[in-house]
């Protein structure tokens, strides 16, 4: 069906338009530089078209028979069609080309007028994200992770704009190049992965160099260059010295009635696996796993937590904090629904050396050790903090007011078969993520 102001100019070029309607149209393309191209684009058409069939013959082709006077409806109808077909046209060619692919939504609440369905593909534009975690990926194969709240502009398949949130960008070799604005400055990315973090006042960003080199520009012209595990602070004005990236240290307080004190566990944190190669572990994460298969891939986490000046017998309350993080090992999709886990314990010195790799059959067993909690994980869930507090917890913490404890962390409920996903647990090391706590009420 003809839209009305098309109709419209169709009619004023037949000269079929009458007054009320030519004041209508008149004001449309007073509002619409757009349409008043089209009609400039239609009219110029029909003096072409009039021009064409008007004009005089050669002399050497001289003919008794005048041309006829062109039909101005005829002339209309052929103008109407080739701007109909321009406008198809020129619509498929210059409609917008997608840039970047919306991967996935991890309990993802979007404000966007782009599609925020995961599998998506994304032209430019602005997506706000409300709750949760999202990935981006760009055409090019940068890929951003985004902690909500945040705000990020995709600009073209090389450059991306973060407005507000924090974000970890990875760069493959095929997006080497590609440029993160701030509000502050920009970053170029050398393929690597960084992370990014808009402070509050949206006008500072903390950058920080996981893997690799990216070059950081700010505003006045500056520009200085970041290697592994390399920091700075950018500001429009100028950017900070570099510093060295340190794994998030836990504030501890005093020992005052109504205080809190959270103890971390000081590198004092293992995976175990059955089989006892080193190759199937990261210390960056803690690892647990029920290998329903040959049993030879099962793992299990040892945390020690040691600190001398506390009575725990006034204690409150006990709470043994952890933050589940994607360590990309095994399959969701071959583990239940919903995952349930164990926490045992044991109060004093434990024998283990952990300044190296532990064994499987160095670790504590099972049955010399104390049930103090459990939980469940969804197995769609991949990141969050999980808070064991529990009055069996309490009571043999109080039980033994000891200067050290050790937990041992493992999977109840098996796999559906072989291959299920490894949950992991940030270390002290983890470079996103703070490592085991256990916090202390008084």
């Amino acid at each position: 069906m003809m839209k009305k102001e098309e109709d419209l100019i169709s009619r004023y070029l037949s000269m079929n338009l009458e007054g009320k309607e030519v004041d209508e149209l008149d004001k449309m393309l007073r509002d619409s530089p757009e349409l008043r191209n089209k009609f400039y684009d239609q009219t110029n058409v029909v003096s072409a078209l009039e021009e064409e069939f008007s004009s005089k013959l050669p002399d050497e082709k001289v003919v008794a028979i005048l041309p006829a006077k062109p039909n101005r409806k005829i002339l209309a109808l052929a103008a109407s069609f080739l701007l109909g077909f321009g406008f198809i046209a020129y619509s498929f060619l210059l409609k917008p080309k997608p840039i970047a692919i919306l991967v996935s939504n991890e309990n993802a609440a979007w404000e966007s007028s782009l599609p925020t369905t995961p599998g998506s593909e994304l032209i430019p534009g602005q997506m706000s994200l409300k709750s949760g975690v999202a990935t981006i990926r760009f055409s090019s194969g940068a890929e951003v992770t985004l902690e909500a709240p945040a705000q990020i502009e995709l600009n073209t398949e090389m450059e991306g704009k973060l407005n507000q949130g924090n974000a970890i960008i990875h760069v493959p070799k095929s997006a080497q190049g590609f440029v993160l604005i701030t509000p502050s400055g920009y970053a170029v990315d050398h393929g690597t992965s960084f992370g990014v973090s808009i402070r509050p006042n949206q006008t500072i960003t903390d950058f920080k160099v996981l893997e690799g080199e990216i070059s950081v520009h700010s505003q006045s012209g500056d520009s200085l260059f970041l290697n592994e595990n390399e920091s700075v602070t950018l500001r429009p004005a100028g950017i900070s010295e570099k510093s060295f990236i340190h794994s998030e240290e836990i504030p501890s307080t005093t020992n005052e009635k109504g205080k809190v004190i959270r103890i971390p566990s000081n590198g004092k944190s293992r995976s175990i696996i059955r089989s006892d190669d080193a190759e199937y572990l990261n210390p960056d994460y803690l690892m647990v796993k029920l290998d329903n298969g040959n049993k030879l891939f099962e793992r299990r986490s040892l945390i020690n937590f040691h600190y001398s000046e506390i009575n725990w017998l006034k204690a409150k309350k006990v709470m043994l904090r952890l933050n589940l993080v994607p360590c990309g090992l095994g399959s969701r999709v071959y583990l239940p629904k919903i995952n349930r886990f164990q926490v045992y314990a044991l109060a004093g010195f434990s024998g283990i050396e952990w300044e190296n790799p532990i064994a499987w059959k160095n670790a504590p067993a099972v049955k010399s050790l104390e049930l103090v909690g459990k939980f469940e994980i969804p197995r769609s869930q991949e990141r969050g903090t999980v808070v064991i507090e529990t009055p069996e917890l309490l009571h043999f913490i109080q039980k033994n007011n000891a200067d050290e404890y050790t937990f041992l962390l493992l999977l109840e409920t098996p796999e559906n078969q072989g291959g299920g996903l490894v949950h992991a647990f940030a270390s002290d090391s983890h470079p996103e993520s703070t490592g085991p706590c256990l916090e202390v009420h008084f």
